[in-house]
């Protein structure tokens, strides 16, 4: 046995993907064409075109798992010669549709209940067997026509094979037919309506036979059709659901034959593989108004074993009131969904075609098909209860609106508040911008301001140094040169003491002047805190300025001075420095006193600087117009930290000098 089925043209090499062989236990397919593809099949171009039905071959190959039983990947096939088919055995429906004659050369019996287009090439069909169903394919032509086929009591003989699911999962048998001979028909197609007539609802009832299976014939009026192959027809109070085997042209209201076979796929039997003919035109059956509670308790009383009444009305037109939950839009494959609030629960809503959204909560009747899906037989057989209630709409005149609901839906109002809460995080956006944007406005004209600050002050600082040293130049080093020259000139003198005596003179006038000179180098150098605290920059500082002179300097610093900022410790040194230097060159001071302090709350630092030298009149101190800045440039100093100095002078005491600096009005940006 070769292939899937009775090939529609003859192939050049029959076996070339894949053929069955049979012995006197069971079949297995053979995988020439994976081996070919794997290199492990060998002179597959001379052995495979000898294969034809009935040769007897011997295999050597590996086993593979297969999709769903296991198959022989050859390595070698060797032809023995030509035997006749074994003779198809007649298949036990029990083993035949259970899968179990998988790869078994069989003759089954059925009735054609569907034929379906495969392919291009293909009929699909479906043959019931009375205890269940197999499929089967045979080639478009002539011989196979659905005209001839359906409805025919066959015997079919072939291949067992089986369709499975992604999981190799057995789902139904197939059977794989090898010659057109196999197929032959015992009982013929006859008139889909010549069928046995029976009335909607004794459609599947009981008969001493059995469920039949040909078709069966019955008369009603369409309540429903989706315009391609699903249709709904009403008898009596009684709906069924019909599934055709072609569209066709029909409407709603139609009176009609339909001619099909029981389909058992629901809960509730309907027909399928139908053929439908129009006897007449009646109006619509009158939709009963129901509500959910009413539908599930007609399914709550009745006695075992008696007729249920009222009988199900799946499949009947009725009318449900309620309000709208959602409507989901669909698309052009897609129906629209609508959920409905009936009050007692919620049910869905189907409807095709185009139609404008309705807002949620409008209140509206819903006319259409009851569609029930029921819950799963019990162990015990008791009547299954419907779970939930569909309703299929014909058009958008089955939807009559009540009442609209307020134009401020919550869905309005959410929208509402999402606008406004765009607007609220857009200007929240907006300001974080705008503040970051002055900040950064802030920063740049805070190092404008510092810069033209530092020149400013920079360009006063250096005319005040300058100032103090040309007076500084003028008391000291200019006055020693003066001397030095004059000691010169009267070693030239007649009549002067000897020239040795105004050498040494002036000698000791360079020392002298060469000590001023570094003294004022020294003054020009500024102090700022480079390494270590600020303690120790003035330790640093005072042990230069009382280097060579017979002074002791003190200094006291409290344990929690505060860590300055290099403007503020660049100034106290050069007050501090100004007042040293001072009582070590005018008051003579033989000890001097240089207490640091800061404020418990670190806001403030003070600086007090004490001498016990000669001290001098405040009210006749020396200004810059006389030449002397120091006084007036310390002050101008502790001025521009927006501090304040304080002076304490008396003859033959000593002087005092304190000055307190706030630290928290600099502006860290500028200071």
């Amino acid at each position: 046995m070769i292939g899937d089925g009775i090939t529609s043209a003859p192939r050049k090499v029959k076996a070339s993907q894949s053929f069955c062989v049979e012995d006197s236990t069971a079949g297995i397919w053979v995988r020439s064409g994976h081996a070919i593809r794997e290199g492990v099949l060998l002179d597959s171009d001379r052995v495979l075109p000898e294969l034809d039905y009935g040769v007897d071959v011997e295999l050597d190959g590996y086993l593979d798992r297969g999709a769903f039983a296991p198959v022989i990947l050859p390595t070698r096939i060797t032809i023995l010669g030509t035997s006749k088919l074994p003779a198809a055995s007649r298949a036990f429906n029990t083993r035949f549709l259970n899968g179990a004659d998988e790869l078994r050369r069989v003759t089954v019996n059925g009735v054609v209940q569907n034929i379906s287009t495969e392919s291009s090439n293909w009929w699909s069909l479906r043959v019931e067997t009375g205890v269940g169903h197999f499929v089967t394919r045979v080639p478009k032509d002539e011989p196979y026509s659905s005209s001839r086929l359906l409805d025919a009591e066959v015997d079919l003989t072939g291949i067992a094979a089986v369709c499975w699911n992604w999981r190799s999962e057995f789902v139904c048998p197939r059977l794989i037919i090898a010659h057109r001979e196999d197929i032959r028909i015992l009982q013929p197609a006859s008139d889909p309506f010549a069928a046995e007539r029976v009335s909607i609802e004794n459609l599947d009832g009981y008969t001493p036979s059995g469920r039949p299976r040909h078709r069966r014939r019955i008369e009603g009026t369409v309540t429903y059709y989706d315009g391609d192959l699903l249709l709904y027809v009403q008898e009596n109070g009684i709906g069924i659901q019909v599934r055709l085997n072609d569209p066709l042209s029909i409407e709603l209201g139609d009176r009609v034959e339909v001619s099909g076979f029981i389909d058992t796929s629901r809960y509730l039997a309907g027909l399928r593989g139908a053929v439908v003919r129009r006897i007449g035109r009646r109006d619509d059956p009158v939709a009963a108004p129901l509500t959910i509670s009413q539908i599930i308790e007609d399914h709550q009383g009745f006695s075992q074993g008696q007729p249920t009444t009222p009988r199900s009305c799946d499949g009947q037109l009725i009318q449900l009131t309620g309000r709208l939950l959602d409507f989901q839009v669909g698309s052009a494959t897609e129906q629209h969904r609508l959920q409905i609030d009936c009050g007692d629960s919620v049910t869905t809503a189907f409807l095709s075609g185009d139609m404008r959204p309705l807002t949620p909560g409008t209140e509206l009747k819903a006319t259409g098909i009851a569609k029930l899906v029921f819950s799963a037989p019990v162990a015990t057989a008791s009547l299954a209860k419907p779970d939930r209630v569909d309703l299929l709409l014909r058009d958008h005149n089955d939807l009559l609106i009540l009442s609209t609901p307020s134009w401020w839906t919550p869905r309005r109002t959410f929208n509402a508040l999402l606008v406004l809460a765009g607007f609220a995080l857009s200007a929240s956006v907006w300001a974080f911008t705008m503040r970051r944007t002055l900040a950064q406005r802030t920063d740049q004209l805070a190092r404008e301001m510092r810069n033209r600050r530092d020149v400013a002050l920079e360009f006063q600082a250096a005319i005040q140094e300058r100032t103090r040293l040309a007076a500084n130049l003028h008391d000291t080093l200019l006055q020693t040169l003066a001397g030095i020259a004059y000691q010169l000139e009267a070693c030239g003198q007649p009549g002067t003491k000897p020239f040795r005596d105004h050498l040494e003179t002036a000698s000791r006038m360079i020392q002298h002047g060469q000590e001023d000179l570094r003294n004022t180098v020294w003054a020009l150098h500024c102090l700022p805190q480079t390494e270590g605290s600020f303690v120790d920059s003035v330790k640093q500082m005072t042990r230069r300025l009382v280097q060579g002179h017979d002074t002791t300097i003190n200094i006291q610093s409290a344990e929690s001075f505060p860590v300055l900022a290099d403007f503020i410790a660049g100034n106290l040194l050069l007050v501090i420095q100004e007042a040293v230097h001072n009582a070590i060159k005018h008051a003579r001071a033989e000890r001097i006193e240089v207490e640091l302090s800061g404020s418990p709350d670190q806001d403030h630092v003070s600086v007090i600087v004490r001498d016990h030298g000669i001290g001098f009149d405040l009210n006749t101190r020396k200004t810059s117009s006389d030449g002397h800045f120091g006084m007036e440039g310390m002050e101008q100093r502790i001025e521009r930290l927006g501090g304040t100095l304080a002076i304490e002078s008396q003859r033959g005491v000593g002087t005092t000098i304190h000055a307190d600096i706030p630290l928290r009005e600099f502006d860290p940006k500028i200071a």
